[in-house]
């Protein structure tokens, strides 16, 4: 009998102490095991790697971390509220106050596109005079000495010894005495000779430039003057001095250049793709490093035949309005050609549009953690903003800050650039699902 109990309780004991055992061991090892069936590993260096248990990155061989069950479940959260999409990209709301993600809604503005390109200043051609000796002579006195000078219309610049001019007053007084005799014989062919003769030396006169006043004095005076003051028939700045005081000239000999300065010519090179935007007569606004915030009227003049196959621009020349003279020639400056009309349509801020060459892009917010890339057609650019002529819809709420962070995030994900989207079919129906057959770790698997 003793023998049956102390069995019995034998059989007891070795069953508590497994039952103990299993408690002990295999339930927790089976329990640690669900919790790491929802865990999710990822590489640091390439989220795209993910796995359900620790390993390595096949790609750089970092050690796979774990990544925040909080974070995960957020990110499948916000895939299964909206229609997937290629580029997706789900950060959190403390990821995106780290990466300082700033949205803004997007709405339709008054815009005015322009086009800025660079030029300078040149002498406008048109506006080149020249200052010449009327007949042969000696410049006894020059009134403009030096290059620069600013000389008004009418304006006195030197004085001339001829003795053409010279014989010529004689001759004229002479024929006004004769005049007077002939009337006093009442003889009327006598009459009409004097007359013919004080009419073609008083026009020789004229052809060298005496003034009526001075013809006046001559008659008045009845004194013959040593040599004869040339005004200015021109207004504007003298680019050159050609010869001094002394210089004996030849007639219609070039004493001054002389230049005005009150319209000016702006030489502009314009890119071969924006030719189109250029129309004669179209006006400008010049501006100069040199006035900050000043402001020049100009209008399109010409625009080359010819383009320029080094460059690949062609040349294009606006009329600017000289101001005080304050621009000069050579001065680099900035002509800025608006369109003929001001425009309603979709504006963001610069910022928002990540321009790659190949394409446009922002980045809409489609949940309170999703962000998805959208190609966008940029119509213009003007103070700070871009007219979106198709891409967007009033309404939809746009990255304005950390665009480029987010487009890295988008292509570390996907495995390829977002650059290449164009063409490619971006809807992806159902829910994420995890798939171990697809896991790239699974073979690693310790």
């Amino acid at each position: 009998m003793k023998n049956i109990i102390i069995t019995i309780l034998v059989i007891f004991a070795f069953a508590g102490a497994s039952f103990g055992v299993y408690k002990l061991f295999i339930e927790n090892k089976g329990g640690e095991e669900v919790v790491k069936k929802d865990e999710l590993y990822i590489c640091p260096m390439h989220p795209q790697i993910r796995s359900d248990h620790p390993g390595v990155c096949p790609i750089c061989h970092m050690d796979l971390v774990l990544k925040e069950e909080v974070d995960a479940e957020a990110e499948f959260d916000s895939l299964k509220e909206h229609e997937n999409e290629i580029g997706d990209v789900v950060i959190s709301s403390s990821q995106q106050v780290l990466a300082n993600v700033q949205t803004e809604k997007v709405s339709i503005r008054e815009f005015k596109s322009s086009l800025d390109f660079n030029g300078f200043i040149k002498i406008s051609e048109s506006n080149m005079r020249h200052i010449a000796t009327p007949i042969s002579g000696k410049l006894v006195r020059m009134y403009v000495n030096y290059e620069g000078q600013i000389v008004s219309k009418g304006e006195k610049v030197l004085d001339i010894y001829s003795p053409e001019i010279y014989s010529t007053q004689k001759e004229y007084l002479l024929a006004l005495r004769n005049l007077a005799n002939a009337k006093s014989s009442g003889n009327e062919l006598v009459i009409a000779q004097a007359e013919s003769l004080i009419s073609s030396t008083k026009n020789r006169l004229r052809l060298w430039e005496m003034t009526s006043e001075q013809i006046d004095d001559l008659e008045n005076t009845k004194e013959v003057q040593d040599y004869i003051p040339v005004f200015s028939k021109y207004s504007g700045v003298i680019t050159k001095k050609l010869v001094h005081e002394g210089h004996w000239a030849m007639a219609g000999e070039d004493i001054y250049d002389i230049v005005d300065m009150s319209t000016l010519w702006v030489i502009a090179s314009i890119p071969e793709s924006d030719i189109s935007s250029i129309k004669m007569g179209q006006s400008a606004k010049i501006t100069s490093i040199a006035y900050p915030g000043e402001v020049f009227n100009a209008k399109v003049n010409f625009i080359s035949p010819v383009l320029d196959p080094d460059s690949r621009t062609l040349e294009v020349r606006f009329d600017v309005s000289n101001r005080n003279y304050r621009l000069k020639p050579d001065m680099y400056v900035k002509a800025e050609v608006g369109s003929a009309n001001y425009q309603w349509n979709i504006v963001v801020p610069r910022n928002a549009v990540l321009r790659t060459g190949k394409m446009d892009m922002v980045y809409i917010k489609k949940g309170s953690n999703v962000f998805s890339p959208k190609m966008v057609t940029v119509g213009g650019e003007k103070d700070g903003y871009y007219l979106i002529t198709s891409g967007l819809a009033e309404g939809d709420e746009i990255v304005t800050s950390a665009g480029f962070l987010l487009d890295s995030e988008s292509q570390i994900r996907t495995g390829t650039s977002t650059h290449n989207m164009e063409g490619m079919e971006m809807e992806i129906k159902g829910d994420p699902i995890f798939n171990k057959e697809n896991d790239v770790m699974k073979d690693m698997k310790k």
